[in-house]
Parts: structure tokens; sequence; C-alpha cells
């Protein structure tokens, strides 16, 4: 009886020693738990703030980007309806009678023209009296008439019209007239006009041919496209963007607000935001703190402008931060359930201690995993794009870059992390954005769990800033200032973080007191690395960052100091020398190849030792690439220039050919989105025998961009057959071209002579 009291009563304090026991685990692991979401829930609010406000600034962008080309094509027609006449006009100089044909054969061709008039000096003609200005208009029905104009005024004492013929050259009217000498009905009709000096036969300016463009149509298109941004992105806003356009005195050309047409602009924080051709600038608009794009039409002295009040830029974000922070609530009330229910399992004092250790770590391991992305499944956000003959896979840890025996892929990567406890400090990753692999290896000072939540928050750093970093030297100051801001208890990190241009092979890179990266070519040697301090060792410390060029077949292989200083039974270290000899020896090897022959080497080296430290090891070859595929779309058109400016350089042709090489590019790319009904557009150059060759492949219909032009010049510009002007820009901007039809796909090759040799 007495023992089974004495039973009674260890069962009851082996219980109150567990219950007591579960509750302080459970407050540790929760206070672990908290501080690794706080940290890593601000970095993201952060991040994503920064990310939401930027892909909104691009849509309005965009926008803006639409909008100047519509106006730039419409202004071009203008201007190409006047140069095709006037040569007409001066071959019939000697024949008034001939000017009301040639008038109104302007307004004829040119259906968006709605006015045109030929305005000649005093007594040019003196029979005819001493102003004759033959002028042709187009009524709301689209019915021409053409008559002699009788209420003229002296036009000749117009200062845009003085200046207009001692300059000899067109020009649009805006730039050269005076707003307040203009009459309501031209002010009613809200044009545009341009104007061009006509000769004589002696090559005397004698005449000003003037065209009208009616902006209306214009106006109610900039109206349509902000009011479907309004109802798909700003629905239910108290403030919505808006567009307008000014000209250089500052006069409202268009604006939403009748009241304001031809005024003049009432805030001069705006005129003195816009001093560039374009950009952006964060003022206040009306009252309403607000971000405006701008731009300026070429050939004008207009600038277009979109008004976004910065509500809107930042509704999706405070949003999006919202359900992060409910997410991370309920996150935190469902792990410390889970981890009470766990621990208050335990059922003896001594297995109490041992499981939850266990528990404590696995606990950890599985917050730090499922934190973090996936080792297995890296996918990027804004992976390379792909064409014919180059695709990529999706990133994967065991092998996320390689080549096949069906596809050249610019880069081949591997990588491995063998922790040497359940939670490791050491850290790489990778990301693709803009043709560029961002990619890192990192080493965390100290042992255990506060190696790996500092782990946790150098990865989570590392590819929130990867989305708009733009060099490796920039993306490791940010870092280090973001954990010098943190209270980490005196930890910092080795790193090393590298940009590789993966269509040029120009490598980025800023070395943070790690290892030197080994260069494998024909042998191994180590990569030249500047004496910086680790991340997170002074926060006010300056990175030197480096470059190195690598040439077709190059690799780049990274690894951690557990690497070099693993130990075997009798503490021998495995060594540098080892690591480089082991290298230089599988340089010819795949990216996979090395990585598991270092492994099975080291491992073979530790033996029967207990492993010391995290081993983290990254192979990286570059194969080489000069392909860009793009939708067909103006809106992926900026990619041409930053692509041309790269082939250019490495094929050594200089900035005035490439600038006639890009323009040629830009023709011929711009006539497929236009008119060729194609999907996809893929670029790719090559470099032989002084010469650079560069296709362009679409799948669009077929279409022989080297053949002759027969475009007549007199015809209106959408009653042509497509790629009229362009054929002949392409042929005076290169030094020869070819056409084939394959397989469904439109190849032009264009060719430039490298330094004109």
């Amino acid at each position: 009886m007495q023992q089974n009291d004495e039973e009674d009563k260890d069962t009851d304090l082996i219980a109150t020693m567990t219950n007591s026991l579960a509750k302080r685990l459970t407050f540790r692991i929760m206070a672990v738990v908290v501080v690794m979401m706080t940290v890593i829930t601000s970095i993201v609010y952060i991040s994503v703030r920064e990310y939401m406000l930027e892909e909104a600034q691009q849509r309005y962008m965009g926008i803006l980007f639409r909008m100047h080309e519509e106006f730039r094509r419409r202004l071009s027609d203008v201007y190409v309806a006047v140069k095709n006449n006037v040569h007409d006009i001066e071959r019939d100089i000697d024949e008034p009678e001939k000017m009301y044909e040639h008038v109104e054969r302007i307004m004829r061709l040119n259906p968006t023209i709605s006015s045109s008039a030929l305005m000649f000096s005093h007594d040019y003609y003196p029979e005819l009296g001493e102003y004759f200005v033959p002028m042709g208009t187009r009524d709301s029905t689209g019915r021409i008439e053409v008559s002699r104009s009788e209420s003229i005024v002296d036009y000749q004492q117009a200062p845009w019209y003085c200046k207009g013929l001692e300059a000899d050259s067109g020009a649009w009217m805006g730039t050269l007239f005076d707003r307040h000498d203009v009459s309501e009905s031209f002010r009613r009709r809200l044009p545009a006009m341009y104007a061009t000096p006509i000769h004589d036969r002696e090559g005397k300016s004698v005449a000003m041919l003037c065209v009208e463009l009616s902006l209306k149509s214009m106006q109610r298109k900039v109206i349509e496209d902000i009011e479907e941004i309004n109802e798909k992105f700003e629905k239910g806003r108290r403030y919505k963007s808006y567009c307008f356009v000014i000209d250089s005195e500052g006069t409202y050309v268009i604006h939403p607000d009748k009241e304001r047409m031809l005024t003049e602009l009432d805030n001069r924080m705006v005129a003195q935001a816009m001093k560039e051709k374009k950009g952006k600038a964060m003022i206040e608009v009306d009252g309403v703190p607000s971000w405006i794009y701008y731009r300026s039409i070429k050939y004008t002295d207009w600038t277009i402008v979109i008004v976004v009040p910065k509500d809107i830029l930042f509704y999706n974000g405070r949003m999006l931060n919202t359900l992060i922070l409910l997410v991370v609530i309920i996150a935190l009330i469902a792990i410390y359930l889970i981890c009470r229910r766990m621990i208050s399992k335990i059922t003896t004092p001594v297995t109490v201690a041992q499981a939850a250790m266990e528990r404590e770590l696995k606990i950890a391991h599985d917050i730090q995993m499922a934190m973090l992305p996936n080792l297995s499944t890296l996918r990027s956000a804004l992976p390379l794009r792909s064409s014919k003959n180059s695709q990529l896979s999706t990133l994967r840890s065991a092998l996320p870059l390689r080549s096949s025996k069906n596809s050249q892929l610019p880069i081949d990567l591997h990588a491995s992390l063998t922790p040497a406890r359940d939670v490791g400090g050491d850290l790489y990753d990778y990301y693709l954005r803009d043709n560029r692999l961002f990619f890192c290896i990192g080493d965390v000072s100290g042992k255990g769990m506060p190696a790996a939540l500092m782990m946790a928050v150098m990865r989570a750093m590392f590819r929130s800033e990867t989305r708009r970093a733009d060099s490796a030297t920039a993306l490791v100051e940010t870092m280090n200032r973001n954990l010098s801001e943190e209270s980490t208890a005196g930890y910092f990190v080795t790193m090393f973080v590298g940009v590789l241009d993966l269509i040029t092979g120009h490598l980025d890179y800023c070395n943070a007191g790690h290892e030197a990266p080994l260069m494998l070519r024909n042998s191994s040697i180590a990569l030249p690395v500047k004496p910086n301090l680790p991340v997170g060792a002074l926060p006010d410390w300056v990175y030197e960052g480096q470059e190195a060029q690598l040439q077709a077949g190059d690799m780049l292989f990274l690894y951690t100091d557990g690497l070099s200083e693993a130990k075997n039974p009798s503490g021998q270290l495995f060594g540098r020398q080892q690591v480089l000899q082991i290298a230089a020896s599988h340089s010819d090897d795949s990216a996979q190849q090395l990585v598991q022959t270092m492994e099975t080497e080291v491992h073979r080296h530790i033996a029967e030792a207990p492993q010391s430290d995290d081993i983290t090891l990254l192979a990286i070859r570059w194969n080489g690439s000069m392909t860009l595929t793009m939708r067909a779309s103006m809106d992926e058109i900026g990619q041409l220039q930053p692509y041309i400016e790269r082939v250019a350089r490495q094929a050594g042709i200089d900035d005035k050919e490439m600038k006639r090489l890009r323009l040629a590019v830009e023709e011929a790319v711009v006539n497929v989105i236009n008119y060729g009904q194609a999907t996809t557009i893929t670029l790719q150059s090559t470099v032989t025998d002084g010469q650079l060759l560069l296709t362009i492949d679409d799948d669009g219909v077929p279409f022989d961009p080297t053949a002759d032009s027969d475009t007549d010049l007199s015809l209106p510009p959408d009653q042509r057959p497509p790629g009229g002007m362009g054929i002949i820009l392409l042929h005076k901007m290169t030094d020869g071209l070819s056409y084939q039809r394959t397989d469904g796909h439109n190849i032009l090759t264009i060719t430039k002579y490298i330094n004109n040799v």
C-alpha cells in the first residue's frame, strides 16, 4: 500500500516537472520564433512596400510610353505628308492655279490632316493681288473644300512666319507662334500645326506650307486610356490619376478639365520638376501629394504628364502588408499551440530533457525551412527569356541549370549544402533578373540556433535586395546596413556576392571577408578579392567591388571554410591547396560533377571524424550567350537598346555605328510588331570575319524587308504596304541584309562591318 502511495507521488512529481519544463521550453521556442518572424516580417514589409511601389510606377510609365508613341506616330504622319509634297509644289511654283491641286491632294491623301494652306509672300503673283493663300479645309462630314482664303491677316508680320522663312526649315507651330495672337476659333479646333518653307527656282523662300492636325482625337484617346486605368486599378479611390499635355511656355494643350485648356500651368512646382526630357518627381498637385511622370514629344515643345496620387501607389502595398501581418499572427498562434501540445506529451523527466532538445531543434529546423524558399524547388521570380535554341529549366538546387544535347544554355549551375548539425549557418542563393544571375555564398559566425536565424535573415535580405539592386557592391552595402541596424549580438556573416551578365559574361562581384572563389579555365586560380570586412561587422564600412570578364566555358567554384578546414581523425585540415588541385584537375567537368567530386573527396578525408562545420559548394559555368527573346509587343521594345549596346560593345563597334545599328534593329522589330502578327521575336548575334551578323527571327506572316521599296510616298501612311519607309532606313543604316523564310519563321540577317572594316 505504501509502495503504491510512493509511486503515485513519483507520478505526480513527474507530471508537475513535465508541465513546468514544457512551459519553459514552449516559451523559449516561441521567443526564438517571435524574434525570427519579427526580423523577417520587418524585412518583408519594407521590401514588399518598395516592390509594390516600383510595380505601380512601371505601370504608369508604360502608359506614358504608349501615349508618347501614339503622339509621335500621328505627328510623324503629318511631317511625312508635308515632306512628300514640298518637291511637287516647288516644281509647279510658276503655275499658281496648280497650288489649289496640291493643297487638295494633301488633304485627300492624309485623312488625319484637318486643313492645309500655302501662304505666299506679298505680291509673289502680282496678277493675283497682294495676298495669295490657297487653302483646303475638311468639315465634320469629311468633305474637303479648297478655295482662296479671303480672311487672312498680315501673316508676314507674324513671328512664326518670319522665323520659319529665316530658318529655312520646317517646325511645329507650337515652337514658333505667340499663343496670345491665336484666334478663338483656332483654340476651339485645338490644332497642332506644322509649317515648312517653299522655295522658288532660285532657292529663295517664298511661301510657307502649313498643315493642321486636330488634337481632339488624341484628347479622347488620352482620356480613354486613363479612364481604363482608373476603372481597373483605382476603382473606389478618393483620388484618381489623370493626364495632361503642356507646351514649353507652360500652356495646357490637353487637359481633362476643359476650363484649363490653353491656359497657363498654375503649378510652378510641376514646371520646376520637369527640367529633363523625361523622368518622374514627387510633388504636391492641387493640394494632393502625387507622383508625376513626364516625357517630352520629339520634334515638338510639348510634354506629356501623368499625375498619380501617392495614395494610389501605396494602396496595394498596405493591403498586402496587412495580410502578411495577419498570417504571421495566425502562424504564431498555431506554432504556440502545436509546440505546447507536443511538449506536454512528455511523461518522464529523462525523456522530457532529451525529447525537448530534439523537438526544439526539429521545430526550429522546420520553421527555418518553412519561412524561406525551399532549396529543392528554387524558382526565379523573373526567369531568363528563352529562344528556339536557348531554354532555361526551372531552378533546382539539385541541378538548377545545365546543358543538354538539344539546348545550349548560358550557364551550368550546381550547388550543395551539408550542415554539421540539424540547423546550420551556411547559405547560398541565386536569382535571375534581366538576363543577369545574382548569386551569393555565405557563412554566419557561430553555431546552432542563432546562426540558423542569421542564415534565414541574410538569405531573405539577399532575395529581397536582388529584386532592385544593380550591382554586387550596392547589394552587400544594403545588407550590411540593414543587419547593422538590428541587434545581432555581435554576429557577422562572411559573404561573396556576384552578378553575372549572361549575355556578355561580365562578372561584377564584392567579397565580404569570405573565401576567395576559384576561376577555372585551363587550370585553377583564386579570384582576386579586396580585403572587405564581413557583413554586420561595421555599419559604416565602405565596400569595394571588383569586376572580371569571363570567357565562354569559364567556371566559378565557391565554397565555405567548412570545406578547406574539414579535419580528419588526426586533426589534419583538408586545406585550400588540395581544393585548388582537385578543382584544377576537374576544370572540364560539369558543375554537378565538380561539386560531387569535391564532396566525395572531403568526406573521404573526414572519414570517421565528426563534421565540425557546415560545407557549402557552388559551381557556375558560363557557356556564353548573345540571345534575346521578347514578346511581339511595344511594351517589350525597351529591351532592345541595352541588348544592342552589349552586342556592339562586345563586337568592338564604335558609338556612331552602334547608334545606326540600333536604329535599324528598332525599325525592323517595330515593323514586325506593328504589321507582322508575330507572337515572339528572337535576336541572336555572332561575330565572324570582321562582321557582326545579327539575326531577327519572328513567327509572323511572310514579309521580305530586303526587297526594294515600292512605296508610293504620295499615299497616306495607312494605305502604304508595311515596312515601306522602314526598308529605306534598313538599307541606309546597315552594311548588308538577307532574308529567308524557314519553318514558318521570318529570318532577317543584318550585317554590320566592325569599325567599317
